[in-house]
C-alpha cells in the first residue's frame, strides 16, 4: 500500500480546490472544521491508507483551498465538492466530516446519495437539528460573534495566533495540537481574507440550517455513524444524526475533547476502520 501523501489541486468552477491523497483501495474523503484544514487528519491518514485511498481535502476558503463567488456555506461546499469527486473519477465515496465538515458531509450526503458510499459525523451536530440547542447549552458565545459582519476579523487582524489557540486550548494542554501544530494552521489563517472566509460559512447559518432542513425530509439511505467526544458534547452528535438517519449507529470517546482527529485518533480510527469495511460489504460498488 502507498502511504505516500500527494498534494495536488483542481479547479472546479472556478474554484481551486487543494487536496491530499493517499492509499489505494474504495475513497474516503476526510473534511476538516474550523479553524483547521486537511493537516488535522495527519495522525488518522496513515492508518486509513492502508486500506482505502484517502483524500483529505481544504474546504472552499480554507487552507490552501480558493474562495468560492458564490460565497461560502455548506450547501455550495457540497455541491463542489461532488464536482470535484465526479472531476477525479472517484465514482462513490466514504464522506468524513469534522466540525464543520460535518454539515457540509451531510449535505453531500443528502443531496447526492448516489455518490456517497458512507457518512461518518464527527463532535459536531447539523443546523436545525441540535444546533440551537447546543449553542445555548454550552454557551458557544463565537458563533453569534463570528456572524456579524466585518467585525471578528477585524478585531482579530495580527492577533491570529491568540484566537486560534483559544479554540485548541484543551488540545494544546495534551500535548495533541503543538505550537508548531499551530504554525501550520497560522500560514492559512494569517493569510488575508482566511479569517472573513471562515466567518463566512458561520454568517450563512441560517440559509444553510434551511436547506438542512429541506434535504432532511428523505432520511440518508447508506450506513452513518455519529462520534462524540465525552469532554465535548457526548452523546450530541448522535442524537442529531439520528434525526435526519434514523439507523446511524453511534459512540462517544469518552476521555477524547472536540478535536478527536488529533487527539483521539486511535480510539477514533477504531471506530472508524470497522465501520467503513462493513459499509463497503454492503454498499455495492
Amino acid at each position: 500500500m502507498n502511504g505516500t501523501q500527494e498534494h495536488h489541486e483542481t479547479t472546479i468552477d472556478g474554484v481551486r480546490l487543494h487536496w491530499v491523497r493517499a492509499g489505494s483501495g474504495t475513497p474516503v474523503v476526510l473534511l476538516h472544521g474550523w479553524p483547521q484544514t486537511w493537516y488535522a487528519w495527519r495522525k488518522v491518514i496513515p492508518a486509513l491508507a492502508r486500506d482505502h485511498e484517502v483524500f483529505a481535502v481544504d474546504l472552499p476558503g480554507l487552507g490552501d483551498s480558493g474562495s468560492s463567488p458564490r460565497g461560502h456555506g455548506v450547501r455550495i461546499a457540497a455541491d463542489l465538492l461532488d464536482a470535484w469527486r465526479a472531476e477525479l473519477g472517484l465514482g462513490r465515496v466514504h464522506v468524513v466530516g469534522h466540525d464543520l465538515g460535518g454539515p457540509i458531509g451531510y449535505t453531500w450526503a443528502a443531496a447526492h446519495p448516489g455518490h456517497v458510499r458512507s457518512f461518518s459525523l464527527l463532535a459536531v451536530v447539523l443546523h436545525g437539528f441540535g444546533l440551537d440547542e447546543l449553542i445555548a447549552r454550552a454557551g458557544l458565545w463565537h458563533f453569534g460573534f463570528f456572524a456579524v459582519p466585518g467585525l471578528a476579523e477585524e478585531l482579530a487582524e495580527g492577533r491570529e495566533r491568540v484566537l486560534l489557540e483559544h479554540f485548541y486550548a484543551h488540545a494544546m494542554e495534551s500535548g495533541a495540537i503543538r505550537p508548531a501544530d499551530v504554525d501550520v494552521y497560522l500560514r492559512s489563517y494569517a493569510r488575508p481574507g482566511r479569517l472573513a472566509n471562515g466567518f463566512a460559512y458561520y454568517r450563512n447559518v441560517a440559509a444553510d440550517t434551511a436547506a438542512i432542513a429541506d434535504l432532511a425530509r428523505t432520511p440518508l439511505p447508506m450506513p452513518t455513524l455519529a462520534v462524540g467526544g465525552g469532554l465535548a458534547g457526548g452523546p450530541a452528535p448522535l442524537h442529531s444524526l439520528t434525526r435526519v438517519a434514523p439507523a446511524t449507529r453511534g459512540a462517544v470517546i469518552e476521555d477524547g475533547g472536540h478535536f478527536l482527529p488529533e487527539e483521539r485518533p486511535e480510539p477514533l480510527l477504531s471506530l472508524l476502520r470497522p465501520f467503513l469495511a462493513e459499509a463497503d460489504a454492503s454498499v455495492p460498488l
